[in-house]
């Protein structure tokens, strides 16, 4: 479980929209139901095809009636996509009684990721965005791990972010995110710096498979359930710096090796 589990959001009041519904867990199910009461949502919108925000959406569709609607191009094989009745585009709108929810296409950590943005009657200014798996309301990072994950499309989502200028972010994990600007900074900050700690890694070793850097990146005290994500996150990095920085070439059988300026 990432934090405190996975949040879903009730957005409006007659017709209102769930979004992320979460992990197939029968509790949360009637916890959804009881936050609806006798109303019957719209649409069950999901940011992302991972479990912990999809795995309910079949059992919620049945129990409601809503469309399940979401992106794109998920590569998760544990959504079934005969379930989606909406494929969501950029810049679409889901309409609500409180408001339309305005479609944002927010790869990186997932390439189907969509981020929601609300504006309507008792949003702050600049309107809240429902950000899935974007960022955490805690701490200052996010798994960006291939296949799914993409780091280039990750950091250009979080300058799109930060152009937006939202009001408030509201994570799927942790809770809201009252300075936006300040968070995606974080974010930013601590990807770039994670980056160059890989590079640098790179250079002193000369060349090594993702796994080989994972000690000299996250240190020996690294837990080891943690093992296969922090080697994920360092072969994006690699992908990026070969990719989009052309400091690293590919030397074959999962290898990588630094280029010298």
């Amino acid at each position: 479980m990432t934090l405190d589990g996975t949040r879903t959001f009730v957005v409006g009041w007659e017709r209102p929209v769930v979004i992320d519904p979460g992990t197939a867990d029968e509790r949360h199910l009637a916890a959804i139901l009881s936050a609806l009461g006798e109303t019957r949502p719209a649409a069950i919108l999901l940011t992302h095809a991972h479990p912990d925000h999809a795995a309910l959406a079949p059992a919620l569709a049945r129990e409601t009636g809503a469309a399940v609607m979401m992106g794109r191009g998920a590569l998760d094989p544990s959504l079934d996509p005969a379930i989606v009745q909406r494929w969501l585009e950029e810049g679409e709108e889901v309409e609500t009684d409180a408001g339309p929810l305005r479609v944002l296409a927010t790869p990186g950590h997932a390439p189907e990721h969509l981020a929601f943005l609300w504006q309507g009657d008792g949003a702050p200014a600049g309107g809240a965005l429902f950000v899935g798996d974007l960022l955490m309301g805690e701490g200052d990072t996010t798994l960006v791990a291939p296949p799914e994950g993409d780091l280039a499309a990750y950091l250009r989502t979080l300058g799109r972010i930060r152009d937006l200028a939202p009001g408030v972010l509201y994570p799927a994990h942790g809770p809201p995110l009252a300075d936006p600007t300040a968070a995606v900074g974080r974010y930013v900050a601590h990807r770039r710096e994670r980056i160059e700690q890989v590079f640098r890694a790179l250079q002193a070793i000369g060349v090594a498979t993702p796994a080989q850097l994972v000690d000299s990146v996250y240190g020996a005290a690294l837990h080891p359930e943690l093992h296969l994500a922090a080697e994920g996150s360092i072969r994006a990095i690699l992908l990026y710096l070969e990719e989009e920085e052309g400091r690293v070439r590919h030397a074959g059988e999962g290898r990588y090796g630094a280029l010298t300026p």
